[in-house]
């Protein structure tokens, strides 16, 4: 029992170091996500994300511009993230169970 128990305490070591890190990763990264907008025939876009209650939207360009393309790759990443985020927190409550099961 005690070497199942090891390997469990082991991988939930190894799962809060990797949240830490994709926590990280995501300060990095702005927040929300890209809006399109049509303005005089041209399409633009502009970053919508929260700020306390209120929406904001920060221009970034003409559809075309390098910056928009980089950014839309930075809120796409941070999307990942947040996604392998959730999914590292389940496997963590999973062990967190398994864990508290072998005690008894």
């Amino acid at each position: 029992m005690s070497v199942i128990r090891n390997i469990l305490e082991e991988e939930r070591e190894r799962l809060s170091k990797l949240l830490e890190k994709y926590k990280k990763e995501i300060e990095k990264l702005p927040r929300g996500s890209i809006s399109k907008k049509i303005r005089n025939g041209k399409w633009y876009l502009y970053r919508a994300y929260r700020e306390k209650k209120s929406v904001k939207f920060e221009y970034i360009g003409k559809e075309s511009s390098l910056k928009a393309q980089e950014i839309d790759k930075q809120i796409q990443k941070r999307k990942k993230y947040q996604s392998l985020i959730a999914e590292v927190r389940r496997d963590l409550s999973e062990i967190e169970r398994a864990i508290h099961e072998r005690k008894v």
